[in-house]
């Protein structure tokens, strides 16, 4: 998921690391590609995949959907998404057969347009969504600040919509959170977790400690649609709710051993919590998820989720694009691999988007009220 693949047909080059400098000659960008897999990646390579003539060819033989070569666009591209900000139009979306169904629309120009959650994108810029692979529809949709896209959506009850929509500068906060709206007591809060870029963790306890401020008993902590980001920032979120417990252990063939432990000074170490996912959690969302499962401190609710239990991390290439390559893969603290199975929740709550009301976040709510009760 969110990974990247394109073959390259003209190779750029980059200077040799060593030697005198007018003597070095230039490497083939294929050569710095081979040179990172030998190095980094998380197991052993058959030496006739690394003798492909070609960059995709070579990566196509590892059969990981998660190693990708990414141009200088889209190095950029996932640069701003772990930064938190990127020029588009302020949506998130999942695909469907259709095309491309919207989950949640910021604040931004395509809630102010009038898009909303539960629309299905069927054309961008007049192509049909639903023959296009998602990162290409990702990719047409964001753009330069202040160009536009047009966007043709299928509205339940109202048929075909177009919306011509001005690119912006979007932040996207990694969190939102609040007070869930209900008469009776005990008071909820509501935590959703969008990604795991640098200082969600800070973000996270500020917003729970808030909300425990204002009263709430107990929260959920949604997960759902979230793709990962930093593993250091899914070790921090868990330690701010457990006491003492693993979060993950990671090994690789470059690697050493590796067991993450919670830092012993949880922020809220005794505050009920129940964990929504479904499968568009992936890699950090799930580790978190399974951490605060396993070391019951959650109860999981909402559907299986993605099964990505690798770590990536990030090599620049000299033409300013990178590769993006499995460097370990990491286990539950029960030692299970969530590669392809990912996690099953305790409670199943399916949400469905093209309906208003949120089914998986009322299944939640009632999971917390019964864990608050019976405490």
């Amino acid at each position: 998921m969110l990974g990247f693949f394109l073959t390259r047909h003209a190779e750029p080059v980059r200077a040799a690391a060593t030697g005198n400098a007018a003597m070095d000659k230039p490497v083939p960008l294929i050569e710095e590609v081979r040179a990172d897999l030998a190095r980094f990646y998380y197991r052993w390579i058959d030496p006739s995949v690394l003798r492909e003539p070609t960059i995709d060819e070579m990566i196509a033989g590892l059969e990981d959907p998660h190693t990708d070569y990414l141009t200088p666009a889209e190095f950029e591209a996932l640069t701003d998404r772990t930064e938190g900000t990127y020029s588009g139009i302020g949506l998130t979306v999942g695909p469907s057969k259709a095309g491309l169904v919207v989950t949640s629309a910021f604040k931004g120009p395509a809630q102010t347009a009038g898009i909303r959650r539960g629309d299905v994108i069927i054309r961008i810029d007049g192509a049909p969504a639903r023959r296009l692979p998602f990162e290409r529809s990702l990719a047409l949709i964001k753009g330069e600040n202040g160009t536009v896209v047009e966007l043709t959506v299928k509205r339940p009850n109202k048929g075909m919509i177009t919306f011509q929509v001005v690119r912006q500068e979007i932040d996207v906060p990694p969190i939102q959170s609040r007070l869930l709206k209900r008469e009776s007591k005990p008071k909820l809060g509501y935590v959703r977790v969008l990604s795991f870029p640098a200082g969600t963790s800070e973000q996270i306890e500020l917003a729970t400690t808030r909300l425990a401020e204002r009263g709430a008993k107990g929260a959920i902590i949604d997960l759902r649609d979230n793709p990962g980001g930093l593993l250091s920032e899914a070790v921090d979120t868990v330690s701010l709710y457990v006491e003492e417990g693993l979060v993950c252990k990671t090994d690789g063939a470059h690697q050493e051993f590796r067991a993450y432990e919670v830092d012993g000074n949880p922020s809220h170490p005794a505050l009920p919590l129940v964990v929504l996912v479904n499968g568009g959690s992936a890699s950090a969302a799930e580790i978190v998820a399974a951490a605060l499962w396993e070391n019951e401190r959650a109860m999981l609710v909402g559907d299986r989720t993605f099964g990505k239990a690798s770590v990536q991390s990030i090599e620049p290439l000299s033409n300013g694009g990178a590769l993006k390559l499995t460097t370990a893969k990491y286990v539950t603290p029960l030692g299970l691999d969530l590669s392809e199975t990912g996690i099953r929740p305790k409670v199943t709550a399916l949400d469905d988007p093209l309906t208003k009301p949120d089914e998986g976040l009322r299944v939640a709510r009632s999971t917390l009220l019964e864990l608050l009760l019976a405490a």
